[in-house]
C-alpha cells in the first residue's frame, strides 16, 4: 500500500502519523550510507535521484511536430480510448520501444536493434497495425530524435503530438511502465533480439496486475473490455 496511506489504518485519528512519499525519498537520499542501504527498496531502486521535472529534448527540430496542447481533450483526461504514450528503454546492445494506452494503462513493448527513427516507427507500425481504428487514435511522444518519422503513423489514421521538454509527467503512464520493465533488464543492461520471450513475460506481468485506478481490474481486462465495446458499436452501426 502507498506509504502515505498505510499509517491511516493503525492510526486513523492521529494527524501526526502522516507522511508523504516525497518526505520518505528526501530522507533516503539525504545520507550516503542510508541511500546505499535503502534506495534499492524504492520503486525505481536507484542510488541516484533524477532531477525533478527532468527529461530530454532534441537539439534537432522534428518535422511536423505538434505540441501536446493540440492533443484531444479526451486523451488528456484519459476519458477516451485509443490514445497512447510512446518511449524508449535504452539497453546495452538493443533497445526497447514501449507504448502505453492512457485510459487502460495497457502496455505493449518490442525489441529494436537501435534507437533510430526508422526502427522506432517500424516498431510502432507493427504494434498498431493489427488494432482496430478505434484503438489507435493518437500517440504522445517525448522529444527524442527516434520519433522524427512519427508522421508515418498518419498512414494508420493516427494523430501524433509531443510532450513539452522536461515534462515526463505528461507521459506518466509510460514512465511508470518503463520503470517496471527496468527492474528486469535494468537500464543500460544487456538487451538482445533473442529476448522476445523474456520481454513477453515481463509485459504480461505488468498487464495482468490489478490496479486501483482501474477499479482493481487489470490493464489487460480493461483493454479487452474497450475492444469489446468497439465491436459492439461497430455491430450497431452495421445493423442500422
Amino acid at each position: 500500500p502507498p506509504v502515505d496511506g498505510r499509517p491511516r489504518v493503525p492510526f486513523p485519528d492521529d494527524p501526526a502519523m502522516r507522511v508523504c512519499p516525497e518526505t520518505v525519498h528526501r530522507w533516503v537520499y539525504a545520507d550516503r550510507h542510508r541511500r546505499g542501504r535503502r534506495a534499492r527498496r524504492l520503486p525505481r531502486g536507484s542510488r541516484r535521484r533524477r532531477r525533478r521535472g527532468g527529461g530530454r529534448t532534441s537539439r534537432f527540430p522534428i518535422p511536423g511536430r505538434a505540441p501536446i496542447s493540440e492533443r484531444p481533450p479526451e486523451a488528456g483526461d484519459r476519458s477516451g480510448f485509443g490514445h497512447w504514450e510512446a518511449d524508449s528503454v535504452i539497453g546495452a546492445g538493443c533497445d526497447l520501444h514501449t507504448e502505453v494506452e492512457r485510459k487502460t494503462r495497457f502496455l505493449m513493448a518490442g525489441i529494436v536493434p537501435d534507437k533510430t527513427a526508422g526502427e522506432s516507427v517500424g516498431a510502432q507500425l507493427a504494434m498498431f497495425s493489427p488494432l482496430p481504428a478505434g484503438a489507435r487514435v493518437s500517440v504522445t511522444h517525448d522529444n527524442g530524435t527516434e520519433f522524427a518519422r512519427h508522421t508515418r503513423l498518419r498512414e494508420l489514421g493516427m494523430d501524433t503530438c509531443f510532450a513539452d521538454p522536461y515534462s515526463s509527467r505528461q507521459r506518466g503512464g509510460n514512465e511508470n511502465r518503463n520503470g517496471m520493465i527496468r527492474r528486469y533488464p535494468h537500464k543500460r543492461g544487456e538487451i538482445r533480439m533473442g529476448m522476445a520471450g523474456e520481454l513477453r513475460k515481463i509485459v504480461d506481468e505488468a498487464d495482468n496486475r490489478p490496479m486501483r485506478v482501474l477499479d482493481y481490474r487489470t490493464p489487460a481486462e480493461a483493454f479487452a473490455d474497450e475492444l469489446l465495446e468497439l465491436q459492439d458499436q461497430q455491430g450497431c452501426c452495421t445493423s442500422k
